[in-house]
């Protein structure tokens, strides 16, 4: 006869220690878990940042290559219109001063040079919310001290700067022959100018026309000095920001 032994269907309660123990590798399992996931998060966020903060030095190395070229340019430019000041104001006018009334005229009033700042990083860190990504509060204010308000001022200096050039362009148009200096397009989309010709005479010469002309001209000296000076500061703070920048995160 065959004996069949049946399965002990009864457990063996657990005790109350064996139940901690498996209660603290499912807590250790989590919580190192968790840290992990939090490491590679930290490990991907501080590799992003750095890739933003190299982007940014680019700029930034960008920007103050514009800006000595644009203040350069502009202290030229106050110079020019020093000059044109002063013959528009003679009492009389040879065929040479009226040439280079024609010349200054063009170089210095009828245009502006104005900075364009390199911010394609700054902007995809604020369109994307990533300036959350700088590790300490002090490099994102440091950022955005340039970035902000100072920037914002300059550009609305540039508006008010340009108003005044164009202001000017169409006051000329009673003093100037543009026919001088008209440009030409050739076929393949170029623009070229004459030689200027030796004798280059002024519509008109009325001392009231020449001495409202030049006072808009020292407006605009005006309007660019005060450029300048916040040119000046931008470039401090653009020199500032780049070298804090290079020694903070080791980047050249």
């Amino acid at each position: 006869m065959e004996v069949h032994h049946h399965p002990d269907l009864h457990h063996k309660r657990k005790n109350f220690k064996e139940y901690f123990l498996e209660f603290l590798m499912i807590f250790l399992a989590v919580t190192m878990g968790f840290f992990a996931e939090s490491i590679r998060e930290h490990l991907a966020d501080s590799s992003k940042e750095k890739q933003y903060i190299k982007s940014m030095i680019a700029d930034l190395k960008n920007d103050t290559a514009m800006l000595r070229d644009v203040i350069d340019n502009n202290i030229k430019r106050v110079s020019g219109i020093d000059t044109l000041s002063s013959l528009l104001n003679k009492a009389s006018l040879t065929v040479d001063d009226e040439k280079q009334i024609y010349i200054l005229n063009s170089r210095y009033v009828s245009n502006v040079t104005s900075m364009v700042w390199s911010d394609g990083t700054i902007r995809q860190l604020l369109t994307s919310g990533n300036l959350r990504l700088m590790s300490e509060q002090g490099t994102s204010d440091s950022i955005m001290n340039y970035y902000g308000v100072n920037k914002d001022i300059v550009s609305g200096q540039t508006d008010i700067l340009s108003e005044s050039v164009k202001r000017a362009y169409f006051a000329a148009e009673d003093i100037f022959d543009r026919s001088f200096i008209k440009q030409e397009m050739h076929k393949d989309s170029s623009f070229s100018r004459k030689p200027l010709p030796d004798t280059m005479k002024l519509l008109s010469k009325e001392r009231t026309v020449l001495k409202k002309y030049s006072q808009m001209t020292l407006t605009t000296q005006g309007l660019i000095n005060n450029y300048l000076s916040m040119l000046f500061e931008m470039y401090k703070h653009a020199e500032s920001l780049l070298l804090f920048l290079q020694a903070k995160y080791d980047i050249k």
